[in-house]
């Protein structure tokens, strides 16, 4: 699970990123004179590119907004062609279709430069609206495909827009369909393990990280690293969110009736949260969360990408603390904000050892300046994927509060009753 965790801290810090660069182009592009495609000059060649911004869910919008709607569908519809005539070209074009999508032309052929133009597009608009129009939750999609100008021109430029927009309502269904078997086949055939979580103070095994098997992290691996769309990403994040966490309380549930007791750390990727519409799907799920099994479950929130306001990262950790005993947050090790995390009741932090140098004199050496500011504020420290004896003892004589990884000992099919246990 070593790679995947990283490739979703990587895929992660993508989704910040977009964001980051909307609000970039957003201050400093200026709109342009643009064309309709009645206007647009037809290509030499046979194809051209295509591309669409809609607007998802707008019927639950104004229902949700009532007497608000009108005002807020002005505002989205006066962004979302602002944003259009300041990213496209003088050759390209544009024209809206319906109340919810706009469909794009663009002059160039190359594919890539229409793909990222009109994923710019898609994130200016939701970065500008979510600043504007905060309380409708306006989410916004794009779709880009090369057509052929037979299969589109019939002279009359709401016949091609409306044409286009039907070509690439088919594609995104499409994709959305295969998607979907995607995700389904994976969560059907997927696995999780619990790796056992060593405490040093008491030399005992009492509590278990849940985890994707390998053949499971390997399988996602390699989709997600091929996902270049940002809804795709977040959706196949969350329902490997959802599937943990269930199997987690599945789990633990067998583990009590058969007479054990441990606890179970859940981990939960910080995109997820991050998403308002995934945050209140998995929350749903931990609300079906056995009372008497909450004070069992301790939630760690992981891959935050670097730069993330630790603001954020509190206020999204926050909305699991009714859920368990406590949450955690992944940080650097260098980390200086942990009195922000005890003012707010948070149980701790934990560390990922691949991120500590690889020589553990010197890992130990930067535990032991974080275990005494951890301390300090009375918070745990967890350091996690210790998958070597080196490194174990570096966290040992860090004086770290539980440490996990191959070192203490391989993952479980199934978590087992509180153990003792000394790695000598």
């Amino acid at each position: 699970m070593t790679i995947v965790r990283t490739s979703l801290k990587k895929l992660g810090s993508m989704l910040l990123s977009l964001t980051a660069e909307a609000k970039t182009h957003e201050a400093t592009a200026e709109a342009k004179p643009s064309r309709s495609l009645g206007q647009m000059r037809r290509p030499n060649a046979t194809t051209v590119m295509a591309g669409s911004i809609q607007f998802l869910g707008m019927t639950e919008i104004k229902e949700r907004l009532g007497a608000r709607w009108d005002a807020v569908a002005d505002i989205a519809g006066k962004v979302a062609e602002q944003t259009i005539r300041r990213h496209i070209s003088i050759e390209d074009a544009y024209q809206r279709q319906g109340a919810d999508a706009f469909v794009l032309c663009f002059a160039s052929p190359d594919r890539a430069h229409a793909e990222a133009k009109t994923r710019r597009i898609a994130e200016d608009i939701a970065t500008v609206l979510a600043r504007q129009a905060p309380q409708a939750g306006f989410r916004i999609d794009h779709t880009v495909a090369e057509m052929k100008w037979a299969d589109i021109d019939n002279g009359e430029a709401d016949l091609i827009a409306e044409q286009i927009a039907k070509e690439l309502r088919q594609i995104r269904e499409r994709a959305e369909v295969a998607a979907r078997a995607w995700r389904n086949e994976l969560i059907r055939n997927a696995g999780v393990r619990f790796g056992p979580i060593w405490h040093p103070p008491r030399r005992t095994v009492a509590c278990y990280r849940a985890m994707l098997n390998e053949q499971t992290g390997t399988h996602a691996l390699q989709r997600l690293s091929g996902i270049t769309s940002p809804k795709e990403l977040k959706s196949t994040l969350h329902e490997l969110n959802c599937l943990v966490v269930g199997r987690a309380i599945k789990a633990l549930d067998a583990l009590l009736h058969a007479g054990g007791m441990a606890q179970i750390l859940v981990p939960v990727n910080f995109n997820s949260l991050n998403d308002r519409t995934a945050r209140e799907k998995y929350l749903n799920l931990c609300r079906d969360i056995p009372e008497n099994y909450q004070r069992l479950i301790l939630f760690e929130v992981h891959g935050a990408p670097p730069g993330t306001p630790i603001s954020r990262l509190i206020e999204v950790a926050l909305t699991l603390k009714l859920f368990g005993h406590g949450v955690l947050v992944e940080l650097p090790a260098t980390s200086s904000r942990l009195q922000d995390l005890a003012s707010v009741g948070l149980f701790g932090l934990s560390v990922d050892a691949r991120s500590l140098p690889r020589d553990c004199g010197q890992a130990a050496t930067v535990l032991t300046r974080l275990g005494a500011a951890a301390a300090t504020f009375n918070l745990k420290v967890f350091v996690h994927g210790a998958d070597t004896v080196g490194m174990l003892d570096a966290a040992q004589n860090a004086h770290a509060d539980y440490i996990d990884g191959r070192a203490v000992a391989m993952p479980l099919t199934e978590p087992k009753t509180a153990y003792h246990w000394s790695p000598h």
